[in-house]
């Protein structure tokens, strides 16, 4: 595997893909932070075998990498995949600048070992892609739902400025591929090198304005500095000692949802709380994305009463659907869902 060096790879002028969506201004909207200072943070998905490339021997790569680019650079170990996926997590924080930097060295390094002696016919993206973009750089990333649901905007119009802006192709996870329990959704970006490196900044430079990225960017340092960056599967022994601990759990369910969940005059939730031992907080309709129309359910108690309140509530959420699929025939509430999906992928 050949081994990174920054010297093969000419960095271009990185300002060019960092001005803003609404027609060039170099500053941040709303204050005075020259855009590509501002601190972002990036968790993308890769390939097991892109990984390795990343990492080199005995690591050298990554600290070149770092190094090249100002980014701090935190790779899941050998084993640990996103979940639901055979992804690694490469988390990239610091400046857009230095992140954008790091991205593109990156997309650099897959470029030459694809087009190399034993690399012919390999993927040129940061994760597993469709045969038609198996020569087109991808970035696949994992956000915040909450935060995925402003970048897609008012029934998709941010999310299709990025498009008309960038030119790349930006494919938000559907609502329908996640479980109430996800807490985040995939982002997969694709399209020639400049395209793709447009479309980042112009994600993680409108992310930055938000006050919500600040408290997950925050989050996701803190729980990738004390516990790495991707959690190992609890084994039953360890179930067994966090039984008793403090924990939390929210569940985004669709608003059509909440009523089975609440039940008549508030009586389920009732019973939810006192057969489980939990707290149950659901977050008010006004609070709700307006696009999304999901309202978050959040459990607190015990680990083991947090999870049998899950399951309680799993188990009225299935009962009301069936009851519903059977006034409508069965086929109502699905083509619902479908259409969401394609609007909310835009």
């Amino acid at each position: 595997m050949a081994a990174f060096d920054s010297n093969e790879s000419e960095i271009p002028d990185l300002e060019k893909y960092m001005q803003s969506v609404m027609g060039g201004s170099s500053s941040v909207a709303g204050g005075d932070t020259p855009t590509g200072t501002q601190q972002v943070v990036s968790k993308l998905l890769v390939a097991n075998t892109i990984a390795g490339s990343i990492i080199g021997k005995a690591g050298a790569n990554i600290e070149n990498l770092q190094r090249s680019s100002g980014a701090r650079i935190q790779l899941s170990r050998t084993g640990e995949f996103y979940p639901g996926t055979s992804d690694r997590v490469l988390l990239l924080s610091g400046s857009l600048h230095s992140v954008l930097t790091a991205i593109f060295l990156i997309l650099e390094k897959i470029t030459r070992d694809n087009n190399g002696p034993q690399g012919r016919g390999g993927r040129n993206s940061t994760s597993n892609g469709s045969e038609d973009a198996e020569q087109m750089p991808q970035v696949k990333m994992a956000l915040g739902r909450r935060l995925c649901g402003l970048l897609i905007g008012h029934k998709g119009q941010t999310v299709r400025d990025f498009i008309s802006d960038s030119g790349a192709n930006i494919r938000v996870q559907s609502l329908a591929e996640l479980t109430p329990s996800d807490p985040e959704r995939t982002i997969i970006v694709s399209g020639a090198r400049d395209q793709v490196l447009r479309a980042v900044a112009l994600i993680l430079n409108t992310l930055s304005l938000h006050e919500q990225y600040g408290s997950y960017m925050e989050s996701t340092l803190q729980l990738a500095t004390n516990q790495g960056v991707v959690l190992p599967p609890r084994s039953s022994a360890a179930k067994n000692v966090l039984t008793g601990m403090r924990a939390s759990l929210s569940l985004f369910l669709p608003d059509d949802d909440v009523g089975a969940v609440l039940g008549r005059k508030g009586q389920t939730l009732v019973d939810i709380q006192q057969s489980a031992r939990v707290t149950v907080k659901i977050s008010d309709r006004n609070k709700m994305d307006p696009d999304a129309k999901e309202r978050e359910v959040t459990i607190a108690g015990t680990y083991g009463a947090v999870k049998l309140a899950e399951a309680m509530i799993a188990e009225k959420l299935n009962q009301s659907r069936a009851r519903a699929s059977t006034r409508e025939g069965g086929g109502g509430r699905d083509n619902q869902g479908a259409s969401g999906a394609d609007e909310d992928n835009a």
